[in-house]
């Protein structure tokens, strides 16, 4: 036993202190995902085993490993196994797979992978055909080789669901998020969540809540390329709170012009706090030094006469009418019919009409006495109402989203928020399906968004189906006005750090796993760019010791230029595009070395800035020179290239 653990204790100092292509990767019986939800066997970590029920398919998500760089899968046995017919299957991303058995008997088990596909997906089963009940295997180890191995054992990297794909699904690929919520304002879409991540980083084995106290902040104008505004620390503006979760917010033009933005969350199980703000991204103020409501998982909406509603409550619902300061409660509460009450309270107004969601409990729901179809367990419902404060006007409507585990994804939660923007009703929720591309199996949640039917006449909302896919893109992105770094639609080896003003966010190289190696580069990617056909220049406000190229369509593309930074001052560093861009493609911002990211645009405008000098072995009064790839050139030859943030044209003789 202490050799199995002082070798897993090696492989996890190996892992957090390098990585490279030629590392071999260690799975762990930690991050093996329980089929049926968790029923489909227990993880034994202390013994480093595994027990299986029959027919249950446990696996390792392995994200997309490419099997050019990883030839197989080796397993050592702690104990011999003692059954016959244990499957293990490769999955492939074209749905391809090749099932080995292990012999009785063995100590170890090898499988060679297809060299021509992409991994993703390590399965342990016994069906029909093998040992009825359950099965214990216990490990010594369980390693993807590298075709070129060093012998150094490390971690799965991290990666990204969305990168490199026509996926929009889940918002956001670097950080964990839930309990989703929004507001439009000057055009765009802000959409809040709990911070999951924060419980991530403490350390926790499962997802228990009680560490989190930021929410996080995101926004969008095309609900495909998203914004990191980082978190607001519910903890420092109302430090009377124990935990913060499950957002809403409504805002509402006052008096003197200005937008008061009101933010409700639940303190953690025991009420809800709001706090307010001018600005959909703060800073932030609490007007009370205590819960505003007895009850969790707020949800408020304002109708068409400027009347703020709030709902909220854990095994019942309740609804209060709020006064205009939006934190005092003027009516109420009334407990509207809210059948097998669970939490996710929402509020919204749709055509005159109230319309109360919640989310039900994990029972059968039976006896059901209101009308319609028996909604399924842990599923979203709506109820409506023109007289919300009446406790018997309001009417069943339908169950509009079910359990994500229903739909093809893990079972979890379920908290949707639902919103109108530039004409189209979208859905938000949550599922926990990006964990095993960070290195989770804790029940850490992100958020999702599909398009959803909502007929505003006879207000009836149609079911949502949940999908990985996700949305498409509702207007094309302007590369000649300024973008900030942190607008992306998929990321990998990204992490994000505060600059100055409220929800500004850099960005560098980094992970967001706890257990993950540091990669050698970062990749931004941004969708639906559009491109006027002229001759283009790239300008980029950057910080360090680094470089950042621009490629066109793939990540593992030809760089179209390189920006060099070398000062640990903030400075616009200009290249020239090498090609003529045209039309609407995806793009990739490829980070490499110790370089800060935050904001970039694209100018028609030939750089003032060049210089043009003679071709000489070593150009005087320069310095170094760089070209456009950051590669510094001791023999430049005719082109251009940059020296201390300035960019000289070396011409002929």
């Amino acid at each position: 036993m202490k050799k199995i653990l002082s070798l897993f204790m090696l492989w996890q100092c190996i892992a957090i202190t390098s990585f490279a292509s030629t590392d071999d990767i260690g799975l762990y019986v930690n991050d093996i995902i329980l089929d049926w939800s968790g029923g489909g066997g227990t993880k034994d970590v202390v013994n480093n085993s595994l027990t299986s029920n029959q027919s249950a398919i446990n696996y390792w998500d392995i994200h997309d490993l490419s099997t050019d760089i990883y030839e197989k899968l080796e397993i050592s046995f702690a104990q011999v196994v003692d059954y016959d017919n244990i499957n293990i299957t490769i999955t492939y991303s074209d749905g391809s797979t090749i099932e080995t058995k292990i012999l009785r008997g063995t100590s170890s088990h090898e499988v060679n992978f297809d060299a021509r596909k992409t991994l993703v997906k390590i399965s342990i089963s016994h069906g029909w055909d093998g040992p009825s009940g359950a099965v214990t295997l216990y490990f010594n180890s369980i390693i993807i080789r590298a075709k070129n191995s060093t012998g150094n054992i490390g971690f799965m990297p991290v990666g990204s669901p969305k990168l490199g794909k026509d996926v929009a699904n889940p918002l956001l690929d670097f950080h964990f998020i839930a309990d989703p919520t929004a507001i439009e304002y000057d055009g765009r879409l802000y959409v809040y969540g709990t911070n999951d991540h924060q419980q991530y980083e403490a350390g926790t084995p499962t997802n228990s809540y009680e560490a989190i106290n930021s929410l996080v902040v995101i926004s969008t104008d095309d609900m495909v390329n998203w914004t990191y505004h980082g978190l607001i620390d519910t903890k420092s503006v109302a430090p009377w709170i124990s935990a913060s979760w499950a957002p809403s917010i409504i805002s509402k033009v006052q008096a003197d012009g200005s937008t008061l933005f009101s933010l409700y969350f639940s303190n953690s199980g025991i009420g809800s706090g709001v706090i307010q703000s001018k600005s959909p991204l703060g800073p932030w103020t609490s007007p009370l030094n205590t819960n505003l409501t007895d009850g969790f998982d707020p949800g408020a909406v304002v109708d068409d006469n400027g009347d703020a509603w709030l709902a909220y409550g854990g095994g019942v619902g309740k609804i209060v009418k709020l006064g205009d300061d939006l934190h005092s409660i003027v009516a109420g509460p009334v407990l509207p019919p809210a059948p097998y009450h669970f939490e996710a309270n929402e509020l919204n107004f749709i055509n005159g009409t109230y319309v109360y969601t919640y989310n039900n409990d994990w029972s059968d729901h039976s006896p059901w006495i209101h009308g319609g179809e028996k909604p399924s367990a842990c599923s979203m419902v709506y109820f409506t109402s023109k007289t919300p404060l009446d406790e018997d006007s309001w009417n069943y409507g339908a169950n509009y989203f079910r359990n994500t585990g229903e739909n093809g994804m893990n079972y979890g939660n379920n908290h949707t928020h639902l919103h109108k923007y530039q004409g189209k009703w979208y859905l938000f929720y949550q599922a926990n399906n990006l964990e095993a591309s960070i290195g989770s199996t804790g029940g850490f949640r992100s958020i999702y968004v599909d398009e959803i039917e909502v007929d505003e006449d006879n207000v009836v909302i149609r079911e949502c189906t949940p999908s990985f896919k996700g949305v498409r893109a509702i207007k094309n992105l302007d590369p000649y006005t300024p973008q900030y770094a942190a607008t992306a639609a998929a990321t990998l080896g990204i992490v994000h750090e505060q600059a100055d003003g409220e929800g500004h966010m850099v960005v560098k190289i980094g992970t967001p796993s706890t257990k993950a190696p540091i990669p050698s580069e970062g990749v931004i990617e941004v969708r639906n760019v559009e491109f006027s056909g002229a001759d283009n220049t790239l300008k980029c406000l950057v910080k360090g010791n680094g470089s950042i190229a621009l490629r066109i369509d793939s990540k593992d593309g030809e760089d179209i230029t390189t920006i060099t930074s070398l000062d640990e001052n903030w400075t616009e560093q200009t290249a020239v595009c090498n090609s003529v861009l045209n039309g609407v493609h995806t793009i990739y911002f490829i980070l490499s070395g110790d370089v800060l990211f935050d904001k970039w645009v694209l100018s028609n405008e030939t750089p003032s800035d060049i210089e043009e000098v003679q071709s000489l072995d070593t150009p005087k009064n320069t310095g170094d020179l760089y070209n456009l790839k950051g590669q510094l050139i001791h023999k430049p030859a005719k082109g251009i290239y940059v020296s201390n943030g300035k960019k000289y044209i070396i011409s002929d003789k």
